[in-house]
């Protein structure tokens, strides 16, 4: 499925700037508590043809906005079995739009389970809310907010040998405060079984069949419109530590997804992702990384995208306690799937999105960040372009 959060400037500035001051790692229980303070030129992503006035009811597209964090992590081993959860809530207080003023609870909870050595897994459960800067609504003027939850049970053992046999089972959803989205909400229950090959380099090779079913909740059904719908996919993963410097992991699926009673809404195709990691020097690291999605997107001329990314993400640390962190993420969508009896819109999107940031650990407890970024889309559907900029000021203790 699509990776959309590494569109987000939320969470590419939080790729750019790690605000986690450190506690002691051997620190069960560890707290903390923050505050960010940020502007941005265009809030709602709205594109210079549309009237303010009118849309938003202000003559202003920009505004600032503070963020309040609270948090918990907790993480302790007991024999074989390892606990972990971690606890955030995040207060956002806009300064002139402050009916987009929401408060976000999100969470991950982990129990690393074991039986023997050769037995083990994971029973996790996550949530995550966030702004989706980059979503469609139908009604212009309004901020889309996105929750995704993940909860999952799998399970590995190891044959004698550098076989390993995997299972498990899962439940995802996601859901939109804006009722009337082009991607929509969606939950997707399902199976997984697969094998893995672990090498003496400590590659590995491993192979997944996924299948769930799902349905698309809170729509008004139709002839145009999807409920119900079957997944399948055939994934194949590699991490490879190719030297001491450099790590590659890849991600290669076929994804299949097809509607009941409603074909025409069918999509399939390859996705996946490259990921590289590199330290040239003791102060350097680059990641960079390549990535095809496949979503799906309902308008009677829309039925799924098709895209393709690519991002860079140098950092060097001048000092020990000092960090300077580039990312420039660059993304081309392509809509298709039209129903019949209406014609392809043949809507291109390009995304352009570039944060440069430092962080300085002030003491060991306290850490104090900074950013600036450039947000930007093209298209050739009138209306759907925006171009944004802001700047973000952070600070964080954790004890």
């Amino acid at each position: 499925m699509v990776l959309r959060k590494l569109l987000l400037v939320s969470l590419a500035l939080a790729g750019v700037i790690t605000i986690n001051a450190r506690a002691d790692e051997l620190d069960t229980f560890q707290f903390r508590a923050g505050q960010t303070w940020q502007y941005d030129s265009n809030v709602f992503r709205l594109s210079d043809t549309i009237n303010n006035q009118a849309v938003i009811g202000s003559p202003s597209r920009s505004d600032y906005f503070g963020v309040t964090t609270l948090g918990a992590k907790f993480d302790k081993s007991y024999g074989l079995q390892r606990f972990e959860l971690d606890v955030n809530a995040n207060r956002y207080n806009y300064k002139d739009f402050s009916r987009l003023d929401f408060t976000a609870v999100n969470y991950a909870a982990a129990w690393r389970w074991s039986i023997t050595p050769s037995f083990y897994g994971n029973l996790t459960t996550d949530r995550q809310e966030y702004t989706d800067n980059t979503a469609d609504v139908q009604n212009q003027g309004q901020l889309n907010r996105r929750t995704d939850r993940l909860t999952l049970l799998d399970a590995e053992y190891a044959i004698d040998g550098p076989w390993r046999v995997l299972g498990g089972v899962f439940e995802r959803s996601s859901s939109n405060s804006q009722a009337f989205t082009f991607e929509g909400d969606s939950n997707v229950r399902g199976v997984e079984a697969g094998v893995r090959y672990v090498f003496a380099s400590d590659s590995s090779f491993a192979y997944r069949l996924k299948q769930g079913r799902g349905e698309y909740p809170n729509r008004i059904l139709s002839s145009t419109v999807a409920s119900d719908f079957k997944d399948r996919e055939h994934e194949f993963r590699l991490v490879w530590p190719i030297t001491g410097k450099t790590t590659i992991q890849s991600r290669v699926s076929y994804f299949d997804r097809s509607h009941d009673g409603l074909g025409a809404r069918d999509f399939s195709g390859f996705v996946g992702q490259l990921d590289a990691a590199w330290r040239p020097t003791g102060k350097t690291t680059v990641n960079v990384g390549v990535a095809r999605d496949l979503g799906n997107y309902q308008t009677n001329n829309i039925s799924y995208f098709q895209g393709n990314r690519f991002f860079i993400a140098p950092t060097w640390k001048p000092t020990e306690k000092t960090a300077v962190k580039f990312r420039y993420d660059y993304g081309v969508r392509n809509y298709k799937g039209p129903l019949s009896g209406f014609s392809a819109t043949n809507r291109r999107d390009t995304t352009d999105l570039t944060v440069l940031g430092f962080e300085w650990e002030v003491i060991r407890a306290v850490k104090l960040t900074t950013s600036v970024f450039s947000d930007r889309r093209k298209s050739n559907e009138f209306g759907a372009d925006y171009k944004s900029h802001g700047i973000n000021l952070s600070v964080l203790a954790s004890f």
